[in-house]
């Protein structure tokens, strides 16, 4: 007789902590949005076991595993549970819903608290998940906002936040700006399961009947790729396109790059991806105008020659309908203000 209460239900409300009891670098790679990781083995015991288990007897592997998920299960009691009181509901789960969460569901069951295990584990939320996003993706009313690089789009989206429109920020999710130079210098990406996770956690309670604006990607955002599903809704979605003067982009993103002009090397990464693909007198000249910190003109360089060609090839590949075509006169807040409300309003 099982005395731990089994669910399938891993987002509802009811749970007062979800706790994921794998290993830190398993859950580094994905969890469930809002868990926390209490370790039941970490990951040296965990190949210390593996390598016992296969080389010498799996018998002395358990004697083993069974001490150390002891001791761990201890110290997550005396220290990060300790004040929990008896009503407190937690679900609990592990890879497949096996032997390291029923452990500690057990003695949580033991202390009297209303413990719950995720049948199936993170691999029946994996699956959980992708399901999700496959029957959400295609109900979605997308508008999506386009426009070269500099227009201030994902600060459009943002003001559109702050106006009560809806939005799903790709970049912000991806921990990336979308571009060879789009990378956090504080933060690497998330995996793509990982990534995967947060864009249900962030579609999950969409209006449906209402519009969700969503900046126009390409399918890959640093080294992440936008699912399948989502991706072939945005293909075939509305689109607002935002115009600006060259003068107008290359001093927005003089202010937004800040911190990559205090970094050289933060431009490696495009001169490397791009030493193939562009003649090797601009490169060049990009190394040049880098080693004289002459940012502005390496800006409206990087603009003209990489990326504005880029947004035009790409652009006409694409076949959405164009529903608006908007100049702002600054990519400032006001004026991105302004165009919020006047597209909330269409």
């Amino acid at each position: 007789m099982n005395i731990i209460s089994t669910t399938k239900i891993w987002d509802d409300q009811k749970y007062d902590t979800i706790i994921d009891v794998r290993s830190p670098s398993e859950f580094d790679d994905d969890h469930i949005p809002g868990a926390l990781n209490f370790p039941v083995l970490y990951d040296k015991e965990r190949k210390k076991i593996g390598t016992i288990y296969k080389k010498k007897s799996p018998f002395e592997a358990k004697v083993l595993g069974s001490s150390l998920i002891a001791k761990n299960i201890s110290e997550h009691l005396t220290k990060s549970l300790k004040n929990k009181n008896g009503a407190w509901k937690p679900l609990v789960y592990c890879w497949r819903g096996g032997q390291r969460s029923k452990a500690f569901c057990l003695i949580m069951h033991e202390i009297g608290w209303r413990v719950n295990q995720l049948e199936g584990g993170y691999k029946f939320y994996r699956n959980d998940v992708q399901k999700r996003l496959q029957e959400l993706s295609p109900k979605l009313k997308i508008i999506l906002i386009s426009g070269k690089t500099g227009t201030g789009k994902t600060k459009l989206l943002n003001q559109i936040k702050s106006n009560n429109g809806q939005i799903l920020d790709l970049e912000g999710i991806a921990n990336h700006k979308g571009s060879l130079l789009g990378r956090d210098l504080k933060n690497n990406q998330p995996s793509q399961k990982l990534f995967e996770s947060l864009l249900y956690d962030a579609l999950k309670n969409t209006n449906l009947k209402k519009n969700i604006y969503l900046e126009a990607e390409s399918s890959k955002i640093g080294n992440l790729h936008i699912p399948q599903p989502l991706w072939k809704k945005m293909l075939i979605s509305k689109k607002i396109n935002i115009e600006t003067t060259l003068e107008n982009r290359v001093k927005f993103l003089l202010n937004d790059y800040k911190y990559a002009q205090l970094d050289n090397n933060f431009f490696k990464p495009l001169i490397t991806g791009l030493n193939r693909r562009l003649p090797k007198k601009i490169i060049d000249s990009w190394k040049c105008l880098i080693k004289n910190k002459d940012w502005k003109q390496l800006t409206e360089s990087l603009l003209k020659d990489h990326y504005d060609p880029a947004y035009i090839s790409n652009y006409k590949k694409k076949n959405q309908r164009i529903i608006k075509n908007f100049n702002i006169n600054k990519v400032t807040k006001s004026e991105l203000n302004s165009l919020a409300n006047k597209i909330l309003n269409l």
